[in-house]
């Protein structure tokens, strides 16, 4: 025990809290996309998107997302939450107008869906 706690025998995971200000309009559409087809890298969360940073290929993401990722990866996270209410990072290119994006799923999808 340290400090009166016991140690946790399993591994924890760090994330980025990220502003969803920080994505463009490309980028909410390519998170939205991948999280409807079920990728297992991306889900759509209420209020943003929890997406894996890993270590793969970057080529085929926007370029902001990929900044993004590259940063988040510097931190050393594991992980990027995307949510309207995290704050905004000064490091990051912020997106007027776009604090407020969201999934499909809390929107009407394209389409009239």
């Amino acid at each position: 025990k340290k400090g009166g706690m016991s140690m946790v025998s399993y591994p924890l995971r760090v994330f980025f809290d990220c502003s969803t200000a920080h994505l463009s309009e490309a980028s909410s559409t390519y998170l939205n996309v991948h999280a409807d087809q079920g990728d297992e890298l991306v889900a759509a969360t209420p209020y943003g998107w929890f997406i894996w940073v890993g270590e793969g290929d970057l080529d085929n993401l926007p370029a902001d997302l990929v900044r993004i990722t590259e940063y988040a990866r510097r931190l050393g996270a594991e992980y990027i939450l995307f949510d309207r209410d995290a704050p905004e990072d000064e490091a990051l290119a912020r997106f007027l107008g776009r604090a407020d994006a969201l999934p499909w799923t809390r929107l009407a999808r394209p389409g009239g869906e």
